[in-house]
């Protein structure tokens, strides 16, 4: 096992599990770290359909948003036990990704990633204008889940439960599809995204496959959704909108597309990126002369120049650029061990 997946994931997921007992870590940074995780994870359920199959989603944010609307409607109708809910939100996902993947999959390119964007509007306005769900309110409130149902002390809630809760499905996600990358599968996705015609006419059944990455995908992403409501205690429309679909296909551009790693440390990159800028703007209004009402925003256009300049300098995002050093140190090396299909 350790083998197989490299001693490197592993040292990365033993720093991440010693990272709370850094003295740093306080309650607020181990729920900064939550949210960079459960995105990182969001990201790289996305980079299964743009890295591998190269379908690119604007609607994965419904996916993540269905999910967690479905722990907090049993939450809030008392369902307290946790694996309840995240089976129900299997269901629920599970069923939507198979309508949306039957219909986006018989449309190629920008056409079916209009069809994911139109799929996720209709999500996002039904939770949006129901108020049966709380409308824009969205569903507030709910009481923390248990990991054993009817044993109160075994229920979740504090953010360094919280951190190793999403940490190992992190883990999972990335056995998960590091396993199925590496099959026959992830080889014939890969022949999708080189050439589809040529994949068809090697008879594969693409529209199966292609179907078969969406449900894969929308149940990864659901996993984030499914434990949102854990740390956050409630569940919005703001979560099935189509700017968090954007925010996850920056992630995946960041970290670098067509790998499984990179996904992550995109975005790890872009929460802290928006938690530090953010925090820091309102002395650089001061430094600008602007006022805070007239410098509100600002942030905004920082992060975007920071993001338009790591996309044009770095195309391959962070962890091409970490390639491409190592390159230079061990040319050779490098080329025996970064294949053209960039696997990792």
């Amino acid at each position: 096992m350790i083998g197989r997946f490299g001693w490197r994931m592993w040292l990365a997921f033993a720093i991440l599990a010693a990272l709370p007992a850094l003295p740093f870590m306080t309650g607020y940074r181990l729920n900064l770290a939550f949210d960079a995780l459960l995105f990182g994870i969001v990201a790289m359920s996305l980079d299964l359909l743009m890295g591998y199959t190269g379908m690119i989603s604007f609607g994965h944010a419904a996916f993540l948003g269905l999910r967690a609307y479905s722990t907090a409607i049993l939450l809030e109708r008392g369902v307290r036990s946790l694996w309840l809910c995240l089976g129900a939100a299997v269901v629920v996902v599970g069923v939507y990704a198979l309508v949306v993947a039957y219909f986006a999959t018989t449309r190629r390119g920008i056409y079916f990633a209009l069809l994911t964007l139109i799929f996720a509007e209709v999500v996002y306005t039904f939770f949006r204008y129901t108020q049966t769900f709380g409308g824009s309110d969205g569903i507030q409130g709910l009481e923390a889940p248990h990991l054993i149902p009817g044993v109160p002390a075994s229920t979740l809630g504090s953010p360094l439960e919280n951190y190793y809760l999403v940490l190992i499905l992190l883990l999972l996600t990335y056995v998960l599809c590091r396993t199925l990358v590496e099959s026959h599968f992830g080889r014939v996705l890969i022949a999708i995204r080189e050439n589809e015609d040529r994949a068809r006419f090697l008879g594969y059944h693409v529209r199966g496959y292609k179907m078969a990455v969406c449900l894969i995908s929308a149940l990864l992403a659901g996993v984030a959704g499914a434990v949102y409501p854990v740390r956050l205690a409630n569940a919005t429309p703001d979560l099935l909108l189509w700017t968090i679909s954007g925010e996850a296909i920056v992630m995946v551009m960041i970290g670098g597309i067509g790998t499984l790693v990179g996904p992550v440390i995109g975005g790890v990159f872009f929460i802290l990126l928006q938690e530090e800028v953010s925090t820091y703007a309102p002395r650089l209004y001061q430094l600008l002369g602007f006022s805070p009402e007239k410098g509100a925003g600002l942030h905004f256009l920082i992060i975007g120049i920071i993001l338009v300049l790591i996309v044009l300098f770095m195309p391959k995002g962070l962890v091409g650029l970490f390639r491409r050093r190592r390159a230079r140190r061990a040319p050779s090396a490098a080329v025996q061990t970064v294949p053209a299909g960039e696997l990792e």
